[in-house]
Formats: C-alpha cells, structure tokens, sequence
C-alpha cells in the first residue's frame, strides 16, 4: 500500500505542476505539488468561462478521458466554494426542481487510480489547453433536464455492442 499512495502522491505532484500552465484553471485544494504526499489524488477544478457539463463530455466523447462533473453529492459545499450567494443558490435549487439543470453550477475531478500514469496527466493537461482555447473538434448540445452535452447528432450504437432483444 506504501507503493500505491507513493504512485499517487507522485501523479498527483506532476497534475499539479502541470495544471497550473493551464490557462484560465481553478485548482481547490492545497495546489502545493510539494505537498501532494500529504493530500488525496482527487483534484476538483474549474474553467473559467467554460461549463464543467461541457468541459466533461468534451473530455469523454474526444479525448477518452473520464472526469466527475457537478458537484459530487455536496451541493451546498461546492455552492459555498464557488462563492454563490444564498439568493444565486436559492435560484439554482429552483431551477433544478423545475427540470432544468443546464446553469447548475459545479466543478470537475480528476482523481487517480493505481493504473494512471504521468503520460495520461500530460494528455488531461493538454485536453484542457485545448478546451480553453476553443480547439475541440465537436459541436454540442445539452440537455436542459441533465445538464449534460453530447455531440450534435450522436446517438449510441448498441447494437454494435449488444444483441437486443
């Protein structure tokens, strides 16, 4: 297990180094790479002007890159580390009760496994130079209940992968 969160806290040094060549990122947490053996290998940050719905299936649908988008089932915390007023927040919930998630404020996470590599934080790292920048190839569309985007007319192929009945 010493192996496993040394690997961690030495992806987790390089991401942080890293990112900070980002244009426009918002890293939360303790950004010290020096201090990476001494925090999780979770990063949460944000782009500026770019919605974390979009900047995840940007990152999935054109990179192959998995990320958590929202705000990781502590609403009231990332509303708080955000710095959204209790009226910005109030507007929020009531947009969510009435079916229409695609202002809902949140982050990204990008968080390490056993399996990643540094050759894959450079990859994350410069997916996100290139969403910063307006370079991705995909035109997207999101959905108003979800939040979420999917490319313009994507639609899953199941039938490539599974036989239905």
């Amino acid at each position: 297990m010493q192996d496993v969160a040394a690997h961690e806290a030495e992806l987790t040094a390089h991401a942080l180094k890293q990112l900070h060549t980002v244009p426009g990122i918002q890293i939360f947490g303790d950004r010290d790479a020096a201090r990476a053996s001494d925090r999780l290998g979770v990063i949460p940050l944000k782009l500026a002007g770019v919605s974390h719905f979009l900047a995840a299936a940007i990152l999935g649908y054109e990179f192959g890159i998995g990320v958590r988008s929202g705000c990781f089932c502590a609403h009231p915390y990332i509303l708080h580390l955000l710095g959204l007023s209790s009226d910005e927040a109030e507007h929020v919930r009531q947009d969510m009760l009435a079916g229409n998630r695609s202002n809902m404020p949140g982050l990204l996470r990008l968080s390490f496994g056993l399996y990643n590599t540094k050759d894959e934080v450079d990859a994350f790292v410069e997916a996100l130079r290139l969403i910063t920048a307006d370079r991705y190839r995909g035109q997207y569309v999101q959905n108003v209940a979800s939040g979420e985007f999917t490319p313009q007319g994507w639609q899953p192929q199941f039938e490539k992968y599974f036989s239905l009945p």
